[in-house]
């Protein structure tokens, strides 16, 4: 699934900017659903995941002052370098509501070993997570890639290094040389493998 994003989103995170819920949420609530999912938080409680994470890194009450879908573009979040990466600030809490929230509904009342839940058991929480990270900033990372090159760089690359069509193929249909195509691909990947090691800092 694809994440969303304006341009260097983490980048900003980074430098202290502040972010508003808009552009938080649409960039990050498919990596939360998608973590919660894991951790067998579904449906409605994987929603509920998702709000209740935004909620807490925004520190307002938005549940109760506002509807999620229209929270106005004045909300938002700053984060403190002294909580640490932003990636492991974000982990910790999302973590923290979907065990809750797994607990909740099955009515746990203690920790429990032989649950089947990632989201229980510290080194299955932290590979589904850096699992969904990495895909999460190779998607953000997709789309400031496609705003650095040229548009016929771009679908030349994605044409076929990520679909994998044939490169004569993708040469007759942009109308250019294979090794135009080579070219293509060779800078994008230059330039992906730039933008995910500036993401990943956060």
């Amino acid at each position: 699934m694809p994440y969303t994003t304006n341009k260097s989103l983490l980048a900003r995170v980074r430098a202290g900017d502040e972010i508003s819920w808009k552009d938080f949420y649409t960039t990050y609530a498919p990596l939360i659903r998608e973590v919660g999912r894991f951790c067998g938080v579904h449906g409605h409680d994987n929603e509920t995941l998702v709000v209740q994470v935004m909620t807490d890194i925004f520190q307002k009450d938005i549940l109760a002052r506002y509807d999620p879908d229209h929270v106005p573009d004045d909300v938002s979040f700053q984060h403190d370098p002294a909580k640490g990466r932003f990636r492991f600030f974000l982990r910790g809490i999302a973590r923290n509501h979907a065990r809750n929230l797994y607990r909740k509904y099955r009515k746990f009342d203690a920790f429990d070993e032989n649950d089947a839940s990632p989201c229980l058991h510290d080194e299955e929480w932290e590979n589904v997570w850096d699992r969904e990270w990495r895909r999460h900033v190779l998607a953000m990372a997709m789309v400031e890639l496609r705003h650095r090159v040229r548009p016929k760089t771009y679908v030349a690359f994605e044409m076929y290094a990520v679909k994998e069509i044939a490169i004569e193929k993708v040469a007759a249909f942009l109308k250019c040389s294979v090794d135009s195509v080579y070219t293509a691909k060779t800078r994008c990947i230059k330039a992906l493998k730039e933008i995910v090691n500036s993401l990943e800092e956060a």
